[in-house]
């Protein structure tokens, strides 16, 4: 959901069920897990609702995944796979 909600910029609640074969409960329900969680947020015009991605939260969590999770793992990769020629 989130993937489609960044590609659009904002999309109301309606738009959202759209590109989901989910029920409207079932979207719902997502909606506000992710808006609890802040990743993203709703702003009212009249009856209806539109929902955007806070772009800033992504941005700051997004910077630090590879200093954290990419690096070692790589290095971790790289030993296994030299490893296994010296081995062959």
């Amino acid at each position: 959901m989130v993937q489609e909600i960044v590609a659009a910029g904002e999309l109301s609640c309606g738009q959202v069920g759209e590109k989901f074969p989910l029920s409207q409960p079932t979207v719902s329900h997502h909606l506000k897990i992710l808006t609890d969680a802040g990743v993203i947020v709703a702003r009212r015009e009249g009856q209806h609702a539109f929902i955007s991605v806070d772009r800033r939260l992504l941005q700051e969590v997004g910077a630090g995944v590879p200093a954290r999770l990419a690096v070692p793992g790589t290095a971790r990769r790289r030993r296994a796979a030299g490893k296994a020629r010296r081995k062959a």
